[in-house]
């Protein structure tokens, strides 16, 4: 489960640094994750 969410944030991260080049598909998967995380 702990390995899980590292991939998890992994992916958060990578789709983070997607959003802030402007990737407003980036922004949506970023938030859907972001809730899967909570």
């Amino acid at each position: 489960m702990v390995k899980l969410n590292q991939v998890k944030k992994a992916k958060a991260e990578e789709l983070s640094k997607q959003a802030a080049a402007g990737s407003q598909e980036a922004k949506k998967k970023l938030k859907k994750l972001e809730k899967k995380l909570k």
